[in-house]
C-alpha cells in the first residue's frame, strides 16, 4: 500500500488530536510529519516539510483557509478539506472538490477518502481551479451571510458564522460573538430565531440558539448539553433533543 506523509491543520487542538488518533488507527500507510494551527504554522510546516496529503480545516479562527492557499506559491499536495459546515460540504462536493470530511470524523468516510485518493492517482498536485471553485462558494455562502441588529448605541452588522449562540433575557437577547464580544438587543428570542432558521441555527432550549457550526462537544447523559466552541455548556431541552439529533445526522 502506498505511504502518504501528511499534515494536519486545524486551530482546534481537540480536532487534531481526534483525527491523529483516527489515522493511526485506521489507516496504516498514512505518515503524519506535522500539524500547524495558524497562518504562521502552517507556512513553517510546509516550508520544513513535503506532503503529500493535507488535512485542511476550513476556518480558522477568523480566516478562511482559502486566504492561505493563496498566498502558497505552489500547492503539490493533495488536499482533504475537514469542516463542520455541512452545507458547504455538499456544495464542495458538487463541484467535484478534491475531497472532504464532515466533523466529527467519521472513520468509515476517513478510510474511503484515503482509500480513493491512493487509488485514483499517484500524482500530488491539486486541482487549483476547484480550489478556486470551493473558495468562491464559501465567501458567498458564509462570508456574505450577515444581518443587521440593532442595539441603544446603533446598528451592528454582523456575518453569521461569528455568532455562536444567542441567550434570552426576557424582551432582552444578547449574542456571544466568536471573538469575545457580547452584543445585548432588545427583541426576544423568537425573533432571532426566525430570522437565523436559513442559517445553520437552532433553538435547543427556551433560553438558547445556537449555531450548529460551533458546537464542540454532544453529551447525551443528564438530560443532554452541548459544548460550544467557547467552552459554555448549554442545556438541551427534552423537546429539542430529536431535532438536534437529526441536524446532528445521529439519528
Amino acid at each position: 500500500m502506498t505511504q502518504l506523509n501528511c499534515i494536519i491543520i486545524d486551530d482546534e487542538r481537540k480536532d487534531r488530536e481526534n483525527l491523529r488518533i483516527l489515522l493511526d488507527s485506521y489507516c496504516p500507510n498514512i505518515n503524519i510529519i506535522g500539524e500547524a494551527y495558524d497562518r504562521d504554522s502552517i507556512y513553517e510546516v510546509l516550508k520544513g516539510n513535503n506532503p503529500d496529503l493535507v488535512f485542511m480545516d476550513i476556518q480558522l479562527g477568523a480566516i478562511a483557509v482559502f486566504d492561505i492557499l493563496k498566498d502558497l506559491k505552489e500547492i503539490n499536495f493533495k488536499i482533504v478539506f475537514v469542516t463542520a459546515y455541512d452545507k458547504y460540504a455538499i456544495q464542495g462536493y458538487q463541484y467535484d472538490a478534491i475531497d472532504y470530511l464532515l466533523k466529527p470524523v467519521d472513520p468509515k468516510k476517513m478510510i474511503r477518502v484515503i482509500d480513493k485518493i491512493t487509488r485514483v492517482s499517484n500524482k500530488k498536485t491539486s486541482d487549483e481551479h476547484q480550489i478556486e471553485n470551493l473558495r468562491t462558494f464559501y465567501n458567498k455562502t458564509f462570508e456574505t451571510s450577515r444581518i443587521s441588529i440593532t442595539d441603544s448605541k446603533g446598528i451592528h452588522v454582523v456575518k453569521t458564522a461569528d455568532i455562536l449562540y444567542c441567550v434570552s433575557d426576557g424582551n432582552y437577547t444578547t449574542f456571544m460573538m466568536q471573538d469575545g464580544r457580547e452584543i445585548v438587543i432588545s427583541k426576544n428570542l423568537k425573533h432571532f430565531e426566525t430570522k437565523l432558521d436559513s442559517y445553520d441555527f437552532l433553538r435547543i432550549h427556551k433560553s438558547y440558539l445556537i449555531n450548529l457550526n460551533h458546537i464542540d462537544f454532544l453529551i447525551k447523559e443528564q438530560g443532554g448539553y452541548v459544548t460550544m466552541r467557547n467552552g459554555k455548556s448549554l442545556p438541551v431541552s427534552r423537546n429539542s433533543k430529536k431535532e438536534l439529533y437529526k441536524k446532528m445526522n445521529l439519528l
